[in-house]
């Protein structure tokens, strides 16, 4: 009997010493608590674009959050990427009053004395000499007249339109040239220079017939802005073909004068030989050399 209660006793004794064990053990089903929402956060779900990838497995909302309390401080500023001078921004050149040119432009003069005004001068005579020259090449031995019964570009040649496109640019650059002796006029101190280069100024502001070439150009490319095609094409080609080669013409005789002129205030080694004249004649096929 006195064995049956000490084996009674142990029991006892062992169980009080395992309840605090049990106390301390959480619920099968704690309480759930709504942790608070810190300032600025998005409440209810993070939302992503359709197809966006979901965030890694581990990825923390907060980086500086975590057990290591290294990941805690704040990181550490990353130096400037550095630029090479190949990809820094350059400045935007100006914008070209139009991209056409056959290379023969001039931009208004910009110096300030008179030898650099001369030298403008004599700039502008090679390049007005070379477009004349390049133009009159461009319609030697042509018809001088609009494709009979052309009704849409197609109906011109290959050939047709690459003149009228090369005819375009050097419109563009003789366009450059009025505005180039009207820029350089003010301040020629020469009498016979200034005479000679007014002539130039009024027979470049008499030049209209060029600027067919880019109407006709413009109908070849965009003929939608141009109704009725066949009207238009023939009165603008008609127009050029009749009227082009007398005003070039006159404005070369006006740039010759002006290189005899420039010539006598030239230095030495600096004049030019003056350029020989054109013909009366168009260089159409058939119109004969006068």
């Amino acid at each position: 009997m006195d064995h049956h209660r000490v084996l009674v006793a142990v029991a006892l004794l062992a169980l009080g010493a395992a309840s605090p064990a049990f106390a301390q053990q959480p619920a099968a089903n704690p309480p759930r608590t709504k942790a608070p929402r810190t300032p600025g956060a998005p409440a209810g779900k993070t939302l992503r674009p359709r197809g966006a990838p979901a965030a890694q497995p581990g990825a923390a909302a907060n980086p500086t959050a975590g057990a290591n309390p290294a990941l805690a401080q704040p990181a550490a500023p990353q130096p400037a990427a550095v630029v090479t001078p190949q990809a820094q921004a350059a400045p935007a050149p100006a914008a070209a009053a139009n991209a056409f040119t056959a290379g023969l432009s001039i931009p208004p003069f910009s110096g300030t004395d008179a030898a650099a005004r001369h030298d403008y001068l004599r700039t502008l005579a090679r390049k007005l000499d070379s477009a004349t020259v390049a133009l009159v090449d461009l319609y030697r031995n042509t018809s001088g007249q609009p494709m009979s019964g052309a009704s849409a570009p197609n109906a011109l040649s290959a050939r047709e339109r690459e003149r009228w496109t090369r005819c375009r640019n050097l419109y563009w650059d003789f366009s450059t040239f009025g505005p180039g002796i009207q820029s350089v006029r003010e301040g020629i101190t020469d009498a016979a220079l200034a005479r000679a280069a007014a002539g130039l100024d009024t027979a470049l502001t008499e030049l209209d017939a060029l600027s067919e070439c880019d109407n006709v150009s413009s109908m070849i490319t965009a003929p939608e802005r141009w109704d009725p095609w066949a009207q238009q094409y023939g009165s603008a080609a008609r127009h050029f073909y009749e009227a082009w080669y007398g005003q070039v013409r006159e404005a070369h005789d006006k740039v010759r004068a002006m290189v005899v002129a420039l010539n006598a205030v030239l230095p030495a080694g600096r004049t030019l030989p003056v350029p020989p004249g054109l013909p009366r004649n168009p260089p159409y096929a058939g119109a004969g050399i006068r």
